[in-house]
């Protein structure tokens, strides 16, 4: 295949994979994947490719995949598996360090929980993220990255780029061996095109950054830094929203709005933002 240099194939010793939890019935895998609708042709990352089951079902369906094992063993016994697959390539890599393709490219991973965090960081926040990424995590982590049933840091700094949504529950009884908590399905759509500049993305970051790490019990006094009282009652009023309420209750639809009037005040300011705001969104 013609992507193989882009990959770092770069191997790591151990002795067993961490947090691994198998799918073990490839009747599911096979559903599972037919329901993810990925055209043939696809190029697919399987990260944390295990024993290869989820690689298998995805070459079946005919896209082109990238099996990536960071355990040795697991990695031969792959790469025996795959061996004649035209449409298979398999890497001794780790999930973290491995070097992303620079062309289009989606992901489906049964992902180690010990690393759910990183990876998905690390997908989300690279400069050539996936289209598409499928990943199956611990139910609560899926839940906090996608925002339900409040919105988190994590969510609310990565939706003007990306759709977040947790697509399904995965039983425990999928799993070999079965984990102590629930599943799910975790998916992850790059946006046509972002919902903000990206001149306007750090100044995004740390808005939301202030209203989840100033200690701040409520909205109204989160943001206080941003917006005039005035500015606050307005904004309450027209994004109904209660301004008693912690920053967390507000929806993503909701946060963005107030960003944008930030923003736009900072320009121009039609309701005479604070110094302070002013000098905070100079830069937006």
């Amino acid at each position: 295949m013609g992507h193989s240099r882009q990959f770092s194939a770069v191997g790591h010793q151990g002795k067993e994979p961490t947090s691994q939890h198998f799918l073990h019935s490839a009747r599911f895998v096979r559903d599972l994947v037919a329901q993810l609708r990925i055209a043939p042709g696809t190029l697919v990352l399987d990260i944390g490719a295990g024993r290869g089951i989820i690689t298998l079902a995805l070459a079946d369906a005919g896209c082109r995949v990238v099996a990536i094992e960071k355990d040795p063993r697991l990695h031969r016994s792959l790469h025996a598996r795959f061996a004649g697959r035209t449409n298979v390539e398999c890497h001794h890599a780790d999930a973290l360090t491995f070097v992303l393709p620079r062309e289009p490219y989606s992901v489906v991973s049964n992902v180690p929980f010990s690393i759910s965090a990183a990876l998905v960081r690390r997908l989300l926040d690279a400069s050539g993220p996936p289209d598409d990424a499928w990943l199956i995590l611990q139910r609560e982590a899926a839940s906090k990255f996608a925002g339900v049933p409040e919105e988190t840091m994590f969510s609310l700094i990565r939706k003007p780029r990306f759709t977040i949504d947790v697509a399904r529950h995965i039983p425990r009884a999928a799993f070999v061996p079965r984990p102590p908590v629930e599943a799910a399905l975790l998916h992850v759509k790059r946006r046509p095109a972002c919902l903000l500049p990206t001149r306007s993305m750090e100044a995004w970051r740390g808005f939301v950054r202030q209203g989840f790490r100033s200690g701040a019990a409520d909205v109204r006094t989160a943001l206080r830094p941003y917006f005039t009282r005035r500015q606050l009652v307005i904004l309450s009023r027209d994004l109904r929203f209660d301004l008693r309420a912690p920053p967390s209750s507000l929806t993503f639809g909701q946060w963005l709005a107030m960003f944008r009037f930030h923003a736009q005040a900072c320009r121009g300011p039609t309701f005479g933002p604070s110094p302070r705001a002013a000098a905070l969104g100079a830069e937006v």
